[in-house]
């Protein structure tokens, strides 16, 4: 899974995609039982992974990627349910909603405004809440504690008021759609005032959700064009990111600081009684801003604000994620530091091998080194009890079988063939963010692109019906590729010879790798009915190379191969790896450099309460705050990432 993670964060929509798939069946589950609503929960779950792999950067233990994604479902999942138990505050909100859109003073939109102010008080609450807010009649209902039939009424005697208004004052006729749209367009003239979207920049996401969510992004005519915002239910600023735009004279940090304070403070003048500058971080041509709610000395988990400023005073980014009426308090008494460092040093330690990267790991050049790991290196510790807070006794361990004794095929000699494209197929250009590899597009020659611009079209639009794959720029090797298509066919392939088939395609084209490869065993619940998944993990001198391995995808309705993933280490690396003389553990404690950081962290139970609780721990660092991977075995070095 860090392999995935990795690539997911440097984009590979390879990896997204894998994730997505791994992860989304049990999140919809997960969220059926919060949402009781099928739609619901898919939104949450959408919501998820948008906002996973938008801060997948911040993720400090890899290895507890899953319990992550759930913790942040459960919080959505909670802020979502209370949006809709807001009775109380519903019709402060929505006053306030046309507060703002009267602050606008937008010339398209001011008659607008001034026929929904004209209506009655209970026709204005419906209107705004149907067609700005996207609720339907019976939540409006739900949550004002009317009947649907009133609401019905409301809205109908609204809409008539409003054309009215508008003829009146337009001085011609107007149909219902088009009021509706025009409260749509209110929302994306906005986005574009907050993201000052160059002329030249094309529209590609316009997505309004059902609680009042308004997602947009905007792309250039180069892959380094773009913006990204979205906008809350009440058209703040909810997250945003752009490209550089603005060129100019530096400014000084403390005017940088000054545009993004005002910025925090235009947008959520409220979170700045509760926030505090916590980071400023000067990078080649930026500065970014974090402030963040802090109790005792300690940022709480999840409660920030980010603000990135060009040198010439641009903002590129931001990101809110709110902040807690009621913070905790810091406990009086803390667990001593030296018992958990004690514990660790007697407790279990295994030894593994795993590759690293110079440019990633603190290790003098890549390559495959032996490594001590404990489970309680990783953990994290409650601050007052010293009790390990994540139970990893459930975790499977992986058996092995030899790789299969298979004929390689006759190769074949252009990409297109050992991927499996056909004259069906076309290629196409799509620019590359990766420098090391070149990358490949095709789609069916019968393909049309939609003319929607809602989430659910842009991921249409960027992985349905598509073929995509990359090829090492340096040994024109097939590196990787993906079908995001649906395949049919009459076959119903066995796991015996879908394993054959992708045994068959490695020995083919990969057969350097053979000698060092391994099959990953599955359990009765990892096998499903129209594909079969394999891992080939790479194996030396006893030891199975963590996160290196060969991973395919084979459809049993085909046969044909719908994904293949290939190690990030060549066998030059696998061979000059040399089992050695190692140290035991006992020999290389006490380890240096290792401190006990606290920080806060949020709980999330079985109860709405438990989402706003939070709990002060340990985590254990290296002295700089740098995550640790390992220990080597031979030096007694700790490996830590760079990044």
């Amino acid at each position: 899974m860090d392999q995935y993670l990795q690539q997911a964060l440097a984009g590979d929509e390879n990896a997204i995609r894998h994730i997505t798939s791994m992860h989304k069946p049990r999140l919809l589950v997960k969220a059926y039982t919060y949402m009781k609503n099928k739609q619901d929960a898919e939104d949450i779950v959408q919501e998820t992974f948008i906002k996973a792999f938008g801060a997948l950067a911040q993720l400090k233990e890899p290895k507890y990627f899953a319990t992550w994604l759930y913790k942040i479902l459960i919080r959505e999942s909670f802020f979502a349910l209370k949006k809709k138990k807001r009775t109380e505050l519903l019709e402060l909100e929505i006053m306030e909603q046309l507060q703002l859109l009267d602050q606008e003073n937008s010339e398209d939109y001011s008659e607008l405004h001034n026929a929904i102010e004209s209506l009655k008080k209970d026709y204005q609450i419906a209107i705004v809440m149907h067609y700005f807010y996207d609720f339907k009649v019976f939540e409006i209902a739900e949550m004002l504690g009317k009947p649907n039939n009133t609401i019905k009424m409301h809205l109908h005697r609204g809409r008539k008021a409003i054309r009215q208004k508008l003829e009146e004052t337009m001085h011609k006729p107007l149909q219902q759609k088009e009021i509706k749209r025009m409260l749509k367009e209110q929302l994306l003239n906005l986005a574009q005032q907050y993201a000052n979207v160059p002329a030249h920049y094309e529209l590609e996401l316009e997505d309004y959700h059902e609680e009042g969510i308004a997602s947009f992004m905007w792309k250039g005519q180069s892959k380094d064009e773009g913006v990204f915002i979205r906008l809350d239910d009440k058209g703040r600023l909810d997250d945003f990111a752009k490209t550089p735009t603005k060129e100019g004279t530096p400014i000084t940090e403390e005017m940088k600081l000054e545009i993004a304070e005002r910025l925090l403070r235009e947008q959520y003048p409220e979170a700045l009684s509760y926030y505090k500058l916590i980071e400023q971080n000067k990078k080649e041509s930026s500065t970014s801003f974090k402030y963040g709610q802090v109790v005792g000395g300690f940022p709480l988990d999840g409660f920030y604000c980010l603000i990135e400023v060009t040198d010439p005073g641009e903002v590129i980014h931001f990101t809110y994620t709110g902040y807690m009426e009621n913070p905790p308090e810091m406990p009086k008494e803390l667990y001593p530091t030296e018992r958990i460092i004690n514990a660790l040093y007697e407790g279990d330690w295994s030894i593994c091998a795993e590759s690293f990267n110079e440019q990633y790991d603190s290790v003098p050049e890549s390559g495959i080194y032996t490594i001590y790991e404990s489970k309680l290196l990783r953990q994290a510790y409650d601050a007052v009890t010293g009790k390990p807070l994540f139970d990893s006794s459930d975790e499977r361990k992986q058996s092995y079988v030899p790789f299969p004794n298979v004929e390689a095929l006759p190769k074949k000699d252009k990409i297109e063939e050992i991927v499996g494209i056909n004259e069906e197929w076309e290629q196409y250009e799509e620019e590359s963010m990766d420098d090391a590899y070149e990358e490949l597009h095709w789609r069916p020659k019968v393909w049309r692109d939609s003319d929607g611009k809602s989430y659910d079209h842009y991921m249409q639009r960027t992985f349905e019906n598509r073929v995509k794959a990359k090829v090492d720029k340096h040994t024109k090797r097939l590196n990787r590729f993906i079908w995001f298509v649906e395949i049919e066919g009459e076959a119903k392939l066995s796991e015996e010879e879908c394993l054959h088939i992708a045994a068959q395609f490695i020995q083919t084209y990969y057969p350097e790798y053979t000698p060092y490869l391994r099959v990953e065993m599955k359990d009765a619940e990892d096998i499903e009915e129209n594909r079969a998944f394999f891992r080939f993990v790479v194996h030396k001198d006893g030891y199975y190379i963590e996160n290196e391995f060969f991973h395919m995808n084979i459809s049993k309705k085909t046969g044909g191969i719908l994904m293949f993933l290939t190690p990030n280490i060549s066998v030059e690396d696998i061979e000059k790896f040399e089992r050695k003389e190692i140290k035991t553990i006992k020999e290389l404690l006490p380890l240096k450099d290792l401190k006990l950081q606290l920080e806060w962290d949020r709980v999330y139970g079985k109860t709405e309460q438990d989402a706003d609780e939070m709990r002060l721990i340990y985590r254990i660092r290296m002295t700089d705050g740098a995550f640790i991977r390992g220990v080597n075995a031979e030096s007694g070095d700790v490996i830590y990432s760079l990044i």
